[in-house]
């Protein structure tokens, strides 16, 4: 007989052939090497390894453990700056024949059966990706817009012409020599840098705006949304607010905080000093809440004439929407545009498109008005102020009773007025609406000047004093006074 086919030895192994046939083949396999050496060899595969196998217990799998380590492999692999060959290593290759040769005996264990397939292993759930984290955006910059310019003022070390068409932000550094500079960057939000003094706008935006200051500058916030942060940074001193209008001078004697409004906080490494409406505080080497003091009250006027100038309405391109009004004098004199006091002219003034009352005060410091113009959007407009003459002293007023009951008749004749001026403050909440007056009439009925101080914003103000101005006054005695009138 030819050589005996390997998978015959398997099925003498399982007692499938006839006991004639497996002596037909052991007889063959006495002469053949080749036969016997595969016949020993399936014998001892058949009943010493499949045995094992059988008995053995069926492993368990963790397919959390299968997945993360392919994962690692994966992700290892992305990384690796180059890519390398895999080459099979030499326990892979014994791993390889031992699989081979357990399918070989597997294949002649069973007679040359089909062998069904293993079951395929469920696939891991794809690797959860991660959603993307996105940084905060970033807060909104502020915008400020001049509002006024009178003297000499640079910014960023350069003498501009531009100045009322230029936004100031982040990083811009102004300073002054003899001159003032208002900026405007927001609804009643402004602030106004005095003579000799340099400001730096460190941070400028919708979350947090902080100022450096070296020398005089007076600030009006509107109050402060919950996370806005306003800040002057006076030396080793940080001034904080919520919504107010204050002083703060930095020079070499130290710091000087006064506030006419509102509240502000004096910090540095010391500790901190709250300074409260009409109060103010001396820090010369530490702050020292014990130093808090009350202003007096020249000192709280003085705060009030330097409320640095807004425009009525705070608006989009506010460049090209105003109209910028130029005073021209020839000596320096305080100003006056629609009842307002705007410092010291010559000047440039940022107004609204429209007719404005232009006054000037003479060496007495009456206030006298020096003509009217109209301005149109986005055109300048210039007014010469011609030189006063010299007026004689004010004799001293006999009696002001007279006068003052013309003035009460015309405060009641006007009331529907006043009404109209303090309705938007009076929807507001605000009570106990007052101004105080300064006003004075010759002998003929003519009143020479009438000034309003309030705390009311200023187009406010403006309303009141034109109403009050169509007052009329008959001869009599001349008289000047201040009063208090409640609205």
């Amino acid at each position: 007989m030819g050589h005996v086919a390997p998978h015959k030895w398997a099925d003498a192994w399982r007692g499938k052939l006839s006991e004639s046939e497996v002596a037909a083949m052991d007889r063959h396999a006495e002469t053949c090497a080749r036969c016997a050496k595969a016949r020993d060899r399936i014998t001892r595969t058949s009943s010493v390894t499949f045995a094992a196998i059988k008995n053995a217990p069926v492993p368990e799998v963790s397919w959390d453990s299968v997945r993360a380590k392919v994962h690692w492999e994966v992700s290892s692999a992305k990384r690796s700056a180059r890519q390398r060959a895999i080459r099979p290593t030499r326990a892979a290759w014994l791993g390889v024949a031992a699989c081979a040769a357990a399918g070989i005996g597997l294949l002649v264990a069973t007679g040359g059966t089909d062998v069904p397939a293993p079951p395929t292993p469920a696939q891991p759930a794809p690797l959860a990706h991660a959603e993307p984290v996105h940084a905060p955006a970033a807060p909104a910059p502020l915008a400020g817009m001049v509002s006024l310019v009178s003297g000499e003022v640079m910014i960023d070390g350069v003498r501009r012409t531009d100045l009322f068409d230029r936004a100031l932000g982040t990083g811009t550094v102004i300073a002054t020599a003899d001159g003032r500079i208002d900026v405007q960057f927001g609804d009643h939000s402004a602030f106004a840098l005095g003579p000799r003094s340099k400001l730096e706008l460190r941070r400028f935006d919708a979350t947090e705006v902080r100022l450096v200051v070296d020398g005089t500058i007076d600030v009006e916030v509107a109050p402060r949304a919950a996370g806005q942060r306003f800040l002057v940074e006076a030396g080793a001193q940080t001034i904080e607010v919520r919504g107010t209008q204050f002083r703060v001078v930095h020079d070499t004697n130290g710091t000087r905080v006064a506030c006419r409004h509102g509240l502000v906080a004096v910090r540095d490494h010391a500790g901190e000093a709250l300074v409260g409406a009409a109060k103010k505080v001396d820090v010369t080497s530490a702050v020292d809440a014990t130093k808090v003091a009350t202003l007096s009250d020249a000192e709280l006027a003085q705060l009030a004439e330097a409320t640095p100038v807004t425009t009525p309405l705070w608006i989009d391109d506010l460049a090209h929407r105003s109209s910028i009004l130029e005073l021209a004098t020839s000596t320096h004199r305080d100003a006056r545009v629609d009842g307002v006091e705007v410092g010291p002219a010559p000047l440039r003034v940022r107004v609204m498109p429209g007719r404005h009352t232009i006054e000037t005060a003479d060496a007495s410091g009456r206030f006298h008005r020096a003509g009217w113009v109209d301005a149109q959007a986005a055109e300048p407009a210039r007014l010469e102020v011609a030189t006063p003459e010299p007026t004689a002293p004010a004799s001293p007023t006999p009696s002001i009773a007279a006068r003052k009951r013309e003035l009460a008749t015309g405060i009641a004749a006007n009331r529907p007025k006043l009404g109209r001026c303090t309705r938007a403050a009076a929807k507001s909440g605000i009570e106990d609406l007052s101004v105080q007056i300064e006003i004075s009439v010759d002998a003929t009925g003519a009143v020479r000047f009438l000034n309003v101080d309030s705390d009311l914003t200023s187009v406010t103000q403006a309303c009141i004093h034109d109403a009050l101005a169509q007052i009329q006054f008959g001869p009599g005695p001349a008289a000047t006074w201040h009063e208090r009138i409640d609205l």
